[in-house]
This record gives C-alpha cells, structure tokens and sequence, in this order.
C-alpha cells in the first residue's frame, strides 16, 4: 500500500467517525454562533466568549496536531488565574471574524506540510502542539457571554 493510499483509507476512516460524532464543524460553529447573535440584549454590548470549563477563554486557531487537517482553538485562562493578564477577555465579534477568516485559510502541521481549513472541519480545543482530546460540541448563551460547550471526542 502506498503512502497515498493509506493516507485515504485514514481519513476515510475519520470521516465515518466524525459522522457519529456531536462535534461541530468550523461551520457549525459559525452557525451556532450568528444565530444566538454577538450583542447582548440586555445592554447592546458585544458578548464575552469562555469556555465551560475553568476561566478559560479563546485565543488563536492553528491545525491540530492529532490530525493536521483539522482545526485547533486555542485557550488561556484569565481573570485571577492569569496572574500576567489580570482582566483578558475574548469579545464575540472578534471571535467571530477569526472563525470565519480560517474558512479558505492554509495552516501549517506541526511536522510540517499545508492544510487548507473549510466549513467541514472539524474543531478542537488544543494549544500549538497538543493533541487533546476535547472537541467542541455546542455553544451556550446565557445573555451577556458564548460558552462554548466541550466533551472528549474521540479522533
């Protein structure tokens, strides 16, 4: 079997998994986003996006290295336990235009070699290098901030 071969019989094999699995796509994602809107009603201020766990919240997207044509999303945490960036946030619009702006976009695996993303990507929570197995499956809004809801999704 040649490279090539096996490489297509890999990613056949994740897409039959991916298909029984709750994690979102890039345009899922996006999705789930505009349709619960960035502006808070309650003051037409853009929402916060964290994450539900910890005080984590979004940074930078970057190809994943469990599978380098998948997408990463990378967290910190703020507020009291980031001692160097006391009041960090991550603002909905902002947020927002970075998920859409990976959609065409090229990223490069952490060995190397190019991937363009697309709106059938699948996302997952991971800083640069890691391959963790926390995907995104959904996303919560609870009226001044985005949650995004994560679960272990197996690769």
């Amino acid at each position: 079997m040649t490279y090539e071969e096996l490489n297509n019989k890999i990613r056949q094999m994740r897409n039959e998994s991916f298909e029984n699995s709750s994690q979102l796509t890039l345009g899922q994602f996006i999705s789930e986003i505009e349709r619960i809107g960035i502006v808070a009603e309650h003051n037409n201020e853009i929402k916060d996006v964290c994450f539900d766990f910890g005080s984590a919240i979004p940074t930078t997207l970057d190809s994943w290295r469990g599978a380098y044509e998948e997408l990463a999303l990378g967290y910190e945490l703020s507020g009291y336990d980031n001692n160097s960036k006391h009041f960090s946030d991550c603002k909905a619009d902002k947020f927002l235009e970075q998920l859409k702006s990976a959609i065409g976009k090229e990223y490069t695996g952490w060995k190397g070699g190019e991937f363009i993303m697309n709106e059938d990507t699948p996302v997952w929570v991971s800083n640069s290098g890691n391959s963790d197995d926390t995907g995104i499956i959904g996303i919560l809004d609870d009226g001044w901030r985005i949650i995004v809801l994560t679960a272990f999704c197996k690769y």
